[in-house]
C-alpha cells in the first residue's frame, strides 16, 4: 500500500508530518506528501494510493476528502488544527493505531457527500462534490437576502435572512449546528436544510430524504460557498442545485472513541 500524506502548512503540522514519515519508513511503507494547496492537490492522482493520512484540521480534511472520494480511498485524520471533528486521531496515538490501519484492521465510516450545480440561462454547470455543505448567503453586510427554496421542484419556503445551508450529516456539526440545526450521525443519509438567521421565526430546519434535489434561487445578487472553501458569486435569478453525490467519503473511525464521546469532548456536553 502506498500512502499520501496531506498536510496543513503550519509549524505544528510539519512537525507531525516528519513524525509520520519516520514511522512509515520504520514500517517499510512507501508514501508521497502534498501540502494543502489547491494547485498542489490538483496534480495528485488519488487512485495511486490505498490511504490518505491528513495532518491538520477539518479544513485540510475537507480538501483531501473531495480528492480521495473520487477514487474510493479512505482518509485517516490527525488533528493539528483547532476543533478537529473529522481529524479524530492524535499524534501520540499513531504508533499504536497506524500499523493496524495499514494492515486493513480499521473500521470505515461511509459519509454522504453533496453534488452542487449552478444553473444559468438553461445551462447547468457541475461545481464538484463536497463533504460538509453548500451555503447561499447575502453578498453585502447588514442586508437581508431573499432565497426561494424548492425540493424536487415543489416550493418549500421563501427565506428572508442571512442565507440558507444545505448540509450533509457530516456537516451537521459545522455551520449548520451554529445556525440551530440538529446533529446527525455521520453514517446517516439525509439532506439537512437550515435557514440562517431567518426574519420569520417559523422558518425551521428541515431534514429531507436523500432522493431529493434542493434548488435555491435568490432574485438579487448573492454568494454560494461550498465547504467553506470555494466561493461562487451569484447573479440574481441564478439557481443552485444540491443533491446527494454518487461519491462517498470513507473515513477511518477511531477504535476507542465513538461519535457520542466525540460530541462530549468537542461540544463540552460533560
Amino acid at each position: 500500500m502506498r500512502v499520501l500524506l496531506v498536510f496543513k502548512d503550519s509549524k505544528r503540522a510539519r512537525e507531525t508530518l516528519r513524525f509520520v514519515q519516520e514511522l512509515l519508513k520504520e514500517l517499510g511503507v512507501e508514501y508521497d506528501r502534498v501540502v494543502n494547496r489547491e494547485r498542489a492537490l490538483r496534480r495528485v492522482k488519488p487512485s495511486r494510493y490505498g490511504l490518505f493520512v491528513v495532518i491538520g484540521g477539518d479544513g485540510t480534511f475537507l480538501s483531501a476528502a473531495r480528492l480521495a472520494s473520487r477514487a474510493g480511498v479512505p482518509l485517516m485524520g490527525v488533528n493539528e488544527g483547532r476543533f478537529g471533528f473529522l481529524t479524530e486521531f492524535r499524534k501520540e496515538e499513531l504508533k499504536r493505531y497506524l500499523p493496524k490501519v495499514l494492515r486493513g484492521g480499521a473500521r470505515l465510516v461511509r459519509r454522504m457527500m453533496l453534488d452542487a450545480y449552478l444553473k444559468k440561462g438553461g445551462r447547468t454547470r457541475y461545481l464538484g462534490n463536497y463533504l460538509n455543505d453548500a451555503v447561499v448567503s447575502k453578498s453585502t453586510i447588514s442586508r437581508l437576502v431573499k432565497i426561494e427554496a424548492f425540493a424536487d421542484e415543489e416550493k418549500l419556503m421563501e427565506v428572508f435572512g442571512d442565507g440558507v445551508i444545505v448540509s450533509t450529516p457530516t456537516g451537521s456539526t459545522a455551520y449548520a449546528l451554529s445556525a440551530g440545526g440538529p446533529i446527525m450521525m455521520p453514517e446517516s443519509r439525509s439532506l439537512l436544510f437550515v435557514p440562517v438567521c431567518p426574519h420569520t421565526l417559523t422558518d425551521r430546519p428541515l431534514i429531507l430524504p436523500p432522493q431529493f434535489t434542493v434548488k435555491l434561487r435568490a432574485p438579487e445578487a448573492s454568494v454560494l460557498t461550498l465547504d467553506g472553501q470555494k466561493v461562487v458569486p451569484l447573479e440574481g435569478g441564478e439557481e443552485v442545485l444540491v443533491k446527494p453525490s454518487r461519491y462517498e467519503c470513507l473515513t477511518v473511525a477511531h477504535p476507542e472513541r465513538s461519535f457520542f464521546s466525540l460530541l462530549r469532548e468537542k461540544l463540552g456536553w460533560g
